[in-house]
């Protein structure tokens, strides 16, 4: 019963630190502007092997992700290393007084990580994007806070194991 409290509490700071970045919620009004992002795959080695920006690809990979913040989430990190990294990339906030059509720049958000032999995916929101957050709330210290570990479905997590699938998209 704690760590679903805890965990829904982490996923619910997670829904909040996302928002307040500019990430739209699943259910945001259509009306809303929605960020643009990409994705950034690294290796085991935490090289990089592919930065996916087609739409469709990058809607198919958010699909994926969706799922590891469901109900069975956990706080903190799953065991072993990662297979593969998905950085998420979203350009920065227009602020008032500056040109819309300027060129923005990106801010890496967090990263899902995917295991050889598990099902498990753990995403970690960055410490830059959590002291945004923090500064927001006015709260110090929450790095690490808003790492969470989910089983996804055997499809979800075979899909995320095979990274070139979304390279020629």
């Amino acid at each position: 019963m704690k760590r679903s409290l805890l965990a829904a509490g982490a996923l619910s700071l997670l829904l909040f630190a996302l928002t307040a970045c500019g990430v739209p919620a699943a259910d945001a009004p259509a009306g809303e502007a929605e960020k643009d992002h990409y994705y950034q795959i690294l290796d085991a080695a935490g090289r990089e092997l592919y930065t996916v920006t087609d739409d469709d690809a990058v809607a198919e990979i958010d699909a994926l992700i969706s799922e590891a913040g469901g109900e069975n989430a956990a706080h903190g990190g799953a065991e072993g290393d990662p297979l593969y990294t998905y950085a998420y990339w979203q350009e920065t906030t227009l602020h008032a007084g500056e040109d819309p059509e300027a060129e923005r720049e990106y801010l890496e958000v967090f990263r899902t990580h995917v295991y050889a032999d598990s099902d498990a995916v753990t995403t970690e929101v960055l410490s830059d994007v959590l002291e945004e957050v923090g500064e927001f709330i006015r709260v110090r210290d929450l790095g690490g806070l808003l790492t969470f570990t989910a089983e996804v479905s055997r499809e979800t997590a075979d899909a995320l194991r095979d990274p070139a699938r979304f390279a020629g998209a």
